[in-house]
């Protein structure tokens, strides 16, 4: 198992219930603030042993639900919500009478749908958003935030989803990550008991949580060494190896005396709901302590009235409706459609939008989709009113509308070699500010450097960082377009795999498909290994795939995306756009090797065998300038002293299979 922290995505770590879908746990962290994190919550679990203060009261944690939907039913009721608050203060307070009376303990912590919003207005504590996030898709993890945040110093920020990618149920922020993407976020028909989520019995909100408050699963590091320092870091929930699934009686471990039994019924467990009803002392420490040094003012007296979850709140006779809307892509190119969507509190009835510059300029439906066709900055007003109140709200030069440039011609190339990055041609985004792309000179197909981002460091699971590529022009290339790349890639367990994504969008980014996806075996190029991977010239696959289908855009912008789930190191190198296919496969290259590259008067091909074979070097308009025949030799040398400098092409056909490799001449 990973040391320290078990897998998986972003902002809530999810509890598998009936299903043995894995937790995405997400610590928001790098290594370093990971480590910096659980000193302080083990420091504190030391201090509240040996404290003569009778700090046992109750702590109430404000929530705020942010419901994300396209109109179905994963717009799930209040009731609903409701619901899962019942739960979840079932489940830490080990009520008499509740699933949650267990042989554990009461954790002293309380739940409450916030009452008053951050602007001091009456709330439900519930925030509805028709979007198409609603599918959550991991890249997509640091967009919920712009949709919809609350201080997450004095709420709980719970995003609810219609469906996450790999048929996750939920995840969780761990504490001490980045503020503005703390939270969780978890599946509709998992929050609750009711409605959609009616044949759930609602434990999988207590071990999302619990990653908020600083607990790792039961099975963390596997049975470890020591009970209290190693594994999840709680000296009395027995070790265990690994996830079970269901409720059967397993001892999977035996270095604790008493040797007992894997805690199947701890809410941190992989196990069913019906199996789950406790949290140990020692669990409860860990949430004391959290709370005590890092999660400081959300349950303190002046944030509870502050966020109406004071035990004497009185609502006001009636909650007046609060206009709010937002858009993803407030800069778009001249037109493009921009979607806005309304998130005003306390269930408005009905909406009168005002759209300067766009088409149309006014709408009264929820979440219109405007088109802008004129250059310039424009402001948006929306009036709301559920038929008693009324509220409007205008945001200022909130649209900038610009002109699409024509991006730069084919082909493009970069291999990293200036030693330069991001290269001058390139940008990085790292949404989490933690471990992202870097220029890496251990391992690469080019002469000299690759691009490189560890995974294997990067506990921040599910953050997305990406290579952008600057707006290129397809159309001064012509019909055989495509795009290729070598990567190498390793997982750190053959559960795990991180995922490489390329994006394109073709309206100035406010769309993007997915042109090119790989994960699992897909792709492995090296062996599953614990140490930092470093490929050898034969860990290296390329991919090479057409762009035909947008071949007459002129602005089109690319990007190259990582997704981590704790696997291990990613490399990109010789990324190429518009170059000739030349039969390229999508295999690696088994055949043979080149070097030197960049050549500048003799290029040699060495032969992974001595078999007969023809080798062949092309330009870029896959004209063939050289023809050599090989028969049993392990070596041949092409002399390019007569051409100029540039891009071109050696290609081996071997036994009727072909690979091809680019070089560079000097």
């Amino acid at each position: 198992m990973k040391t320290g922290i078990t897998i998986l995505l972003f902002f809530i770590g999810q509890l598998a219930i009936a299903q043995n879908a894995p937790c995405y746990f997400d610590e928001y962290t790098n290594n370093n603030s990971i480590k910096a994190t659980e000193q302080i919550i083990q420091d504190g679990v030391e201090q509240l042993q040996v404290s003569t203060k009778n700090n046992d009261s109750i702590k109430v944690i404000p929530v705020v639900v942010h419901v994300l939907h396209t109109g179905g039913s994963e717009n799930i009721s209040l009731a609903q919500i409701q619901s899962q608050i019942d739960i979840m203060n079932e489940d830490y307070g080990r009520i008499l009478g509740s699933n949650g009376y267990g042989n554990g303990v009461d954790t002293r912590v309380r739940f409450c749908l916030a009452k008053i919003d951050p602007n001091g207005n009456c709330t439900d504590g519930v925030v509805r958003i028709f979007t198409s996030l609603a599918d959550h898709k991991t890249y997509e993890r640091a967009m919920l935030k712009q949709l919809s945040f609350w201080d997450n110093t004095m709420y709980m920020n719970i995003y609810i989803v219609k469906s996450i990618t790999g048929g996750v149920l939920g995840y969780s922020s761990f504490p001490g990550g980045p503020p503005d993407e703390d939270g969780m976020v978890m599946r509709h028909n998992v929050f609750g008991n009711i409605g959609t989520a009616s044949s759930s019995l609602g434990r999988t909100a207590a071990h999302e949580i619990g990653h908020w408050f600083g607990l790792y699963h039961t099975f963390n590091n596997g049975c470890g060494t020591d009970l209290c320092t190693d594994g999840d870091y709680v000296c009395d929930t027995p070790p265990q190896d690994a996830p079970s699934f269901n409720c059967a009686v397993i001892n999977s471990c035996s270095n604790d005396s008493p040797d007992v039994d894997d805690q199947k019924e701890n809410y941190m467990s992989y196990t069913n709901d019906a199996c789950k009803n406790m949290f140990t002392n020692g669990q409860k420490l860990r949430i004391q302590s959290t709370l005590d040094n890092i999660r400081t003012n959300i349950w303190s007296q002046t944030n509870l009235l502050a966020t109406g979850c004071d035990s004497l709140y009185t609502a006001p006779a009636v909650c007046a409706v609060i206009a709010n809307f937002v858009t993803l892509t407030p800069t778009v190119c001249i037109g493009n459609t921009i979607d806005f969507m309304d998130i005003s509190l306390n269930n408005a009835t009905s909406w009168q939008w005002t759209f300067n510059g766009g088409t149309p300029n006014n709408s009264n439906v929820q979440n219109p989709s405007i088109v802008y066709n004129t250059v310039g900055n424009y402001p948006v007003k929306l009036l709301v009113s559920d038929g008693v109140t009324t509220d409007s709200v205008t945001f200022n030069l909130y649209i900038d509308v610009t002109t699409p440039g024509i991006g730069a011609a084919l082909p493009f190339a970069e291999n990293f070699d200036s030693g330069i990055f991001p290269p001058n041609n390139l940008t990085l985004n790292n949404p989490d500010g933690g471990v992202t792309w870097e220029l890496d000179s251990a391992a690469y197909v080019s002469p000299n450097y690759s691009a490189r981002i560890d995974n294997l460091i990067n506990t921040n699971y599910g953050s997305a960082d990406e290579i952008v590529l600057p707006y290129l022009d397809f159309t001064t290339y012509g019909n055989n377009l495509y795009m290729a790349f070598d990567w190498a890639y390793a997982r750190s367990d053959a559960s795990f795999s991180d995922e490489l994504i390329v994006l394109l969008s073709t309206d100035c980014g406010v769309n993007y498909n997915q042109v090119f996806y790989g994960s699992g075996n897909g792709l492995v190029s090296g062996p599953t290994q614990t140490t930092p991977f470093i490929p050898d010239s034969s860990q290296w696959k390329r991919a090479n795939f057409s762009l035909y289908a947008y071949r007459l855009e002129q602005y089109v912008q690319i990007k190259i995306v990582n997704v981590t789930d704790g696997g291990n190191r990613l490399y990109i190198d010789n990324i190429n756009i518009g170059e000739f296919n030349a039969s390229l496969s999508e295999k690696e290259n088994n055949l043979f090797t080149v070097y030197p590259n960049p050549a500048t008067n003799l290029i040699n091909v060495s032969f992974k065998d001595q078999s007969n074979k023809v080798v062949r070097l092309y330009n870029t308009t896959g004209q063939v300038l050289q023809t050599v025949y090989v028969k049993n030799e392990a070596e041949s040398i092409i002399d390019v002293t007569e051409f100029s400098q540039g891009i071109f092409y050696i290609e081996v056909e071997q036994n009727g299979t072909v690979r091809t490799e680019k070089v560079i001449i000097n």
